[in-house]
């Protein structure tokens, strides 16, 4: 079945009487709301990338319905929990922005297995967009506190397809197979950290980049990623970086040694110099075995 809604009627209003396999069509409009998708094979279209806005403002330190703080993992705008769902040509934003003020602010939530985002521009400063699962000592941190959805401990795949990303601190982070193909990454602020991934030991893939466009403006303190557990992973194939980097290109967690047990890579026909000595510099030869093997493993089923 197909709904049609126009931001005079809430996303929250319509959602009880949608079932696995329907479509929802969002008209122009901004619809300040908090979404929650629990729906299988559910696809949301919007009528344009700037006409179709999902927009709300928690954040980290926000007192919540329970009287308890929002914490990170509850200031989304958009939660997918859902599996098999496509979003597409809206936006998706968290307007708790600058992160000085504000702190985390996650405008996307994901922890659906299959899910596909095309055409979004997700905005938001820090934590913008957070595909699960949690590390797993945050599942068993917060078994108290945080619904079950949010525990998962599988690893879930997940595709941002010509997506326009925008944050500062660690504003794509989590734990899935994520392939972000030819989005615009949008770094802003004076400092920050584009990808804070934190894969769990069993998982072989994590994040990768491809043929995705990253702006940075001039007086930018950016890093591509820093790991945030054991055992991230991350991986940049083919990207056109507008901007200066930070020297290393990726840094280490503060001063954990996680770095040390992370994998980061980066292929690149730019002439990079002083990168990382934790990251591996791919060949063309061996990016191209990479890309294959990872796409094998993205696309079963």
């Amino acid at each position: 079945m197909n709904f049609y809604i126009t931001p005079d009627l809430k996303i929250n209003e319509v959602l009880p009487l949608v079932k696995e396999g329907d479509t929802i069509y969002l008209k122009a409009g901004t619809y300040k709301e908090k979404v929650k998708i629990d729906i299988d094979n559910l696809t949301i279209i919007g009528e344009g990338i700037d006409k179709t806005i999902i927009t709300n403002d928690d954040y980290y330190l926000k007192h919540m319905a329970d009287h308890n703080e929002c914490n990170t993992f509850r200031t989304f705008t958009l939660l997918v929990t859902g599996n098999n769902v496509t979003i597409k040509d809206l936006t998706i934003e968290n307007s708790s922005v600058p992160s000085k003020k504000y702190g985390q602010a996650v405008s996307l939530m994901t922890y659906g297995n299959h899910f596909e985002a095309i055409n979004l521009k997700i905005k938001g400063a820090q934590d913008t967009l957070f595909t699960g699962p949690l590390p797993y000592d945050l599942i068993e941190r917060y078994k108290d506190f945080l619904p079950k959805p949010f525990l998962i401990k599988n690893q879930v795949k997940q595709r941002f397809y010509k997506c326009e990303i925008s944050g500062d601190v660690d504003f794509i982070f989590g734990g899935a197979m994520a392939l972000f193909e030819e989005c615009q990454i949008n770094a802003i602020g004076n400092h920050g950290f584009i990808a804070a991934p934190s894969h769990d030991e069993s998982f072989k893939y994590g994040y990768l980049f491809l043929n995705c466009k990253i702006n940075l403006e001039t007086d930018d303190i950016f890093y591509l990623a820093r790991p945030w557990r054991d055992f991230a992973k991350c991986v940049f194939i083919n990207n056109k970086i507008n901007g200066n980097l930070g020297n290393g290109r990726f840094i280490k967690w503060n001063d954990t040694d996680r770095h040390l047990h992370s994998t980061f890579m980066e292929y690149t026909l730019d002439d990079v110099k002083n990168v990382a000595s934790f990251v591996k510099e791919l060949s063309f030869k061996e990016a191209d075995s990479y890309l294959l093997n990872y796409m094998k493993e993205f696309n079963k089923r």
